[in-house]
């Protein structure tokens, strides 16, 4: 019961380096309704896509894959684990619409169901079964259904005793139903979670439900209301979610993943970048000036915008350093960001800087990133600047905004561990140019 290594490809590929793969992957697209085609050019998606028959095809964020299979295969793992991390905060355990085209929900779903397993094996429940002789004795049975006989001193004794002895059952619908699910999260999944090929015979020695998979579901709806510990009600709710989330295609693909892996990449970022521990973390775009409409005769009118919306912004003892999570190839300047991102980081900067001057801290600087995924820590552009149309240069009033490239197998890694790894002072190019 073990998946075959994945075939492995790239968030923003062509449709064309889908090679034999094309008609699988795109159809399991098209039915979900995820992976934004764009004309049928270029790809939108990271995750897997597994097919029974065709096998596994995963699609690695964008600048991560290497072309070496192992190191690919450890890249892909640490995806799957971080969009399982991703999914589960973002539902905040409540199987929340997560705000993506995709389903990483699915994935932490997935994952609490193998480790479950792995800790913990089948669901069985504990029962005290009748018997005689054997166990522990049912004296008020043993007088009301047995036959006394006197013994040589004419005593009464009971030849036989009526006895209960404690035993687990397996045979639970419920039980049966983990069993073929996790059968199914293993024959896709084993690859990339921890302890997969594990008490592989309790999952080969239970029965299949004695039902079609398209009624599992409201069989444990049906079932959930009996359920009263504290395990059997996790997996009951679990199971359901996945059973309902993991509908096949026509062909019978499963698909997990999400179709614009921006977000996750800003959230790993947030979650990953070393922190000064003067940084308190505070909830600058509440405090960030907010655009409103002046009236004639003075009244004020908000145009119901949210206002700036600041991706990360980092805190040290002498200043601040704004980060926008960046996930663009950034190879050229054709591949980077265009003026509106440039124009927005810039008047974000401006903002900041009125927000610290009213509460009378005077940085001594205040500085402005791009965090673009990478291979390495490395990459061709180093900062983004206005200059005059004569090529001169502009007032200090327009300040420049640093790229940095962040590796994309560090942050998965970081991310995955919950650790705060990457060190974006160390990234930046500022004192080279």
């Amino acid at each position: 019961m073990r998946a075959d290594r994945p075939v492995f490809l790239s968030d923003r590929d062509p449709v064309a380096a889908l090679g034999g793969h094309a008609d699988t992957v795109l159809e399991a697209m098209r039915e979900r309704g995820i992976g934004r085609l764009d004309d049928q050019k270029t790809v939108h998606y990271c995750g897997l896509i597994h097919h029974p028959e065709k096998g596994a095809v995963v699609f690695l964020p964008r600048e991560a894959k290497t072309g070496n299979p192992d190191v690919d295969l450890g890249t892909a793992s640490l995806t799957m684990r971080a969009l399982a991390r991703f999914g589960a905060e973002t539902s905040k355990r409540d199987f929340e619409d997560d705000g993506e085209a995709g389903n990483p929900g699915a994935l932490s779903v997935i994952k609490r169901l193998a480790d479950d397993f792995r800790d913990h094996g089948l669901f069985s429940e504990r029962i005290r079964q009748q018997t005689r002789n054997a166990g522990k004795p049912d004296w008020s049975r043993t007088v009301k259904r047995e036959l006394a006989m006197p013994d040589h001193k004419g005593q009464l004794v009971f030849t036989d005793i009526r006895t209960s002895r404690a035993t687990r059952s397996t045979d639970a619908l419920l039980a049966q139903i983990q069993a073929a699910v996790v059968r199914e999260i293993h024959l896709a999944h084993a690859w990339w979670l921890s302890g997969a090929s594990r008490r592989r015979q309790e999952l080969l020695s239970c029965p299949r439900p004695p039902f079609p998979r398209t009624t599992w579901a409201r069989k444990l709806d049906a079932l959930l209301p009996s359920l009263y510990s504290a395990r059997s009600v996790f997996l009951a709710g679990y199971l359901r979610f996945y059973l309902r989330e993991t509908r096949k295609s026509s062909d019978g693909a499963f698909v997990f993943g999400v179709s614009d892996f921006h977000s996750v990449w800003e959230a790993m970022l947030r979650e990953t970048i070393v922190r000064s521990r003067h940084d308190r973390r505070r909830n600058w775009n509440s405090e960030l000036p907010k655009p409103v409409y002046i009236l004639e005769g003075g009244s004020r009118v908000d145009p119901r915008s949210r206002g700036m919306q600041t991706d990360i912004i980092l805190e040290d003892k002498s200043g601040y350093i704004i980060v926008d999570a960046k996930y663009y190839a950034a190879k050229s300047a054709e591949t980077a960001p265009g003026w509106p991102d440039i124009s927005k980081q810039m008047f974000y900067e401006k903002a900041l800087r009125e927000v610290v001057d009213i509460i009378g801290e005077k940085p001594s600087f205040i500085q402005n990133i791009f965090a673009f995924p990478g291979i390495s820590n490395t990459g061709p552009l180093a900062q983004a600047k206005l200059q005059r149309a004569d090529g001169g240069p502009v007032s200090a009033s327009f300040t420049s905004i640093d790229c940095v490239y962040a590796s994309v197998r560090e942050v998965l890694n970081n991310y995955v561990n919950h650790s705060e790894g990457i060190d974006l002072t160390q990234l930046s190019k500022l004192n080279e140019c």
